[in-house]
């Protein structure tokens, strides 16, 4: 359980730097492992759930929304600068372990599954979920309620359970182009 001492070093740190996070903030057992940027803002009930051993860094210049989830157990996870993340985003770098069958579930522990980034400039919308080991590159739209299970290269619209990239931007048209499936 978050002790008042890490609440009262992570606001802060948050001072320091110009940045606000609005209460109640929940659950930040491990302030000292969350780098944070300049003029960030974290809205209410955001829920940080960090090992001491997961490094999360977030970037100047981002915006969180409400009923956020960070959750964290090993490696890291890097949130860039000028990132806009909408209300009830889970971003997560571990699952729950489920390899033994004789055994509950909630029982079997926290495993990390490896580093999560997300690019400069980029917006994840409302109810978006990030799983272990993605990169989203610069500059992309991850459209509502979608999961987030492999890769999206930079300039990329992507959509959808799994999220699937849309759109990409054509540099040579200066334009947002429609990607096509062979599906």
């Amino acid at each position: 359980m978050a002790t008042v001492v890490d609440h009262i070093r992570f606001h802060a740190k948050l001072y320091r730097l110009g940045s606000r996070v609005d209460t109640p903030l929940r659950n930040v057992r491990a302030a000292n492992t969350v780098a944070m940027g300049r003029n960030v803002r974290i809205r209410k009930h955001a829920w940080f759930s960090i090992k001491p051993e997961c490094k999360v860094s977030i970037g100047d210049n981002t915006r969180i929304g409400r009923h956020f989830v960070i959750a964290g157990a090993g490696t890291r996870i890097d949130i860039e600068s000028d990132v806009l993340i909408s209300e009830r985003v889970l971003i997560a770098e571990c699952y729950h372990e489920f390899r033994d069958v004789e055994k509950p579930i909630i029982d079997q522990g926290i495993c990390s599954m490896g580093p999560v980034r997300v690019g400069t400039g980029s917006w994840i919308g409302m109810g978006v979920c990030v799983m272990p080991g993605v990169t989203i590159g610069k500059h992309c739209v991850i459209g509502a309620n979608a999961v987030v299970t492999s890769d999206i290269p930079d300039f990329s619209v992507a959509a959808g359970t799994p999220a699937r990239v849309i759109k990409q931007y054509d540099v040579e048209k200066k334009a947002w182009m429609p990607v096509t499936t062979t599906e």
